[in-house]
């Protein structure tokens, strides 16, 4: 087992509880891959998650819808925040209600403006429960011609960025940091660890410090995806994995060092 993974791990596992792991999804827990609909968290980070789930509370934060979020994740012992922080496997008062019916008709309006405009970026739009997302991984050429026809979004709207990808979802109080912050109070955590790969991840890394702050104990677990990592990350970030599956071989030390 790699010493650095374990010794972090076992300061993990000997601080004050309960402890939360709370981790982002795509490019952390499952490898990003060209589709979208085609990701996968590998069998082994499932079971490390499982057997966490056991000793530990473990979250998953993603911009993923719940229902797809669950899917790819199927232990209903791990709660899940979708959407940006918009939509939660439980209730709390940082996770907003979101009107979907009149949410609808505005996304999909935004899609079919980017269709109009850039026809060749259907093969990369993914339609979420809130939210519609515009992915140019395949071709990053479309990039600025999708944000071109997306601005300026209509009143209720909001752009969100990501890795090679522009999502547009709705203009409330949501992001990574409130679900991290209304996790933390769910489960009374006193303990942190928080993983994450992109710009949304950034402000969950920022509330975590928060919690730091507050003289509870918190460790950073940045996921390199290469070229694409976002500066943030790395700066924040306590300990830099060089993937995700040193991302769940931290899982698996963690889980190990919780179980001794």
């Amino acid at each position: 087992m790699n010493e650095r993974l374990a010794d972090l791990a076992r300061s993990l596992a000997m601080a004050r509880g309960p402890l939360l792991v709370a981790t982002d999804l795509d490019g952390t827990l499952a490898p990003i891959v060209d589709n979208a609909s085609a990701a996968m968290v590998p069998e082994e980070t499932l079971a490390a998650l499982d057997r966490l789930a056991q000793v530990a509370r473990v979250a998953v934060i993603t911009g993923r819808d719940l229902n797809t979020a669950r899917r790819l994740v199927p232990n209903e012992a791990i709660a899940m925040v979708g959407s940006h922080g918009l939509e939660g496997s439980f209730e709390h008062p940082l996770l907003p209600d979101v009107n979907r019916i009149e949410l609808a008709p505005k996304l999909e309006a935004e899609e079919q403006r980017v269709i109009s405009a850039v026809p060749a970026a259907f093969q990369g739009i993914e339609r979420k429960a809130i939210s519609v997302a515009f992915h140019f991984r395949n071709e990053p050429e479309l990039g600025e011609e999708i944000r071109a026809a997306l601005l300026p979004l209509a009143e209720g709207l909001r752009l969100r960025e990501g890795r090679m990808v522009l999502e547009v979802l709705p203009d409330t109080e949501g992001g990574k940091d409130r679900a991290l912050r209304a996790l933390v109070n769910h489960f009374r955590a006193h303990a942190l660890l928080a993983m994450g790969d992109d710009l949304t991840d950034v402000a969950m890394f920022r509330a975590a410090l928060d919690f730091r702050a507050a003289g509870e104990t918190v460790v950073l677990a940045g996921v390199s995806g290469g070229d694409e990592t976002p500066m943030e990350i790395a700066e924040l970030a306590d300990i830099l994995l060089a993937s995700t599956t040193e991302a769940r071989e931290l899982l698996e030390a963690l889980a190990t060092a919780l179980e001794a």
